[in-house]
């Protein structure tokens, strides 16, 4: 499979809107990444083990969940392509995982070894400008997230689910759903009932 479409589709996403990355910057830089492809229900990676890399999702949906010591699991969030996925902590400070990273369905995805990637790539203002909007993106869905999980009803949350991500919604099992919005599968199905009405 040819990686130069891909590899322009990530410039493209990661590009900052005044001072664009471009394919010939990867090239200079010797940054080409692995195309690699996941099928469904794979992990692209797991928790407790290390995980040095940066994946940029070109193809698929994901879910980051942990597993608690009894078993349980929970869903901490989906992401959909075009998309960026992986452990920040895991690839700063090179801990293990707290998380593990499921796709959902077939995954088509390019993934970059962090350490090397962003000692290369930190010299260009369009990366530093682009990396800093991630980071912003992500904090801002973590505040809401945590908000919402204080302030939101059970079914405000599913609400709001649905309504920021009406296709996931209708793709992924329910048990998943509950379990990102903090309540059980039977909760879920008493508050769908309920909306059906």
């Amino acid at each position: 499979m040819n990686i130069q479409p891909k590899l322009a589709d990530f410039v493209s996403f990661f590009s900052a809107d005044e001072k664009p990355l471009c394919a010939e910057d990867f090239q200079n830089f010797g940054l080409q990444g692995k195309l690699k492809h996941y099928p469904k229900n794979a992990l692209l990676m797991v928790q407790g083990s290390p995980a040095p890399n940066l994946f940029f999702i070109t193809q698929g949906d994901v879910r980051y969940f942990n597993v608690s010591a009894e078993g349980k699991e929970f869903t901490q969030a989906f992401a959909c392509a075009p998309c960026i996925a992986g452990s920040t902590r895991a690839m700063t400070q090179n801990t293990p995982a707290l998380f593990s990273i499921e796709a959902l369905d077939d995954v088509l995805c390019l993934e970059f070894e962090w350490h090397n990637f962003f000692n290369t790539m930190k010299t260009h203002p369009g990366f530093l400008e682009a990396y800093t909007r991630l980071l912003e993106n992500l904090f801002i869905k973590k505040e809401e997230r945590e908000y919402a999980f204080v302030h939101h009803s059970a079914e405000q949350r599913y609400l709001n689910f649905i309504d920021k991500n009406p296709e996931l919604s209708e793709r992924v099992p329910l048990k998943m759903v509950a379990s990102h919005i903090g309540i059980t599968p039977i909760a879920l199905s008493r508050i769908r009932r309920k909306l059906a009405m």
